[in-house]
């Protein structure tokens, strides 16, 4: 095997284990973060919502109903943030194939 052929050969070969890489990662947000947020993001949703059998909200109104409306916050903006996060591996990926 001449040099150029080894060349070739360890480039696809480092292009493969970065796309392995990125896939796991990606497989790895989706299943230990994504989902977790999602299920937080449903029960925060569920507890701040007012709609109640007497009419009340669920938490009580003061500090820990506020507590609770800026946590949900929070998670939507992680949640927004890890899909910007998905882009970027998603681009990093098909981006091996232009170099």
């Amino acid at each position: 095997m001449n040099t150029t052929t080894k060349l070739i050969n360890s480039k696809w070969d480092a292009i493969s284990s970065a796309q392995t890489t990125m896939g796991n990662v990606r497989n790895d947000l989706f299943d230990n973060v994504a989902l977790a947020l999602s299920r937080i993001e449903g029960r925060l949703t569920f507890l701040n919502s007012d709609d109640t059998l007497d009419g009340k909200p669920r938490v009580a109104e003061g500090h820990s109903q506020e507590v609770a409306k800026q946590v949900q916050q929070e998670v939507a903006d992680t949640r927004k943030a890890l899909d910007k996060i998905f882009v970027q591996l998603t681009d990093g990926k098909n981006s091996l194939f232009d170099s």
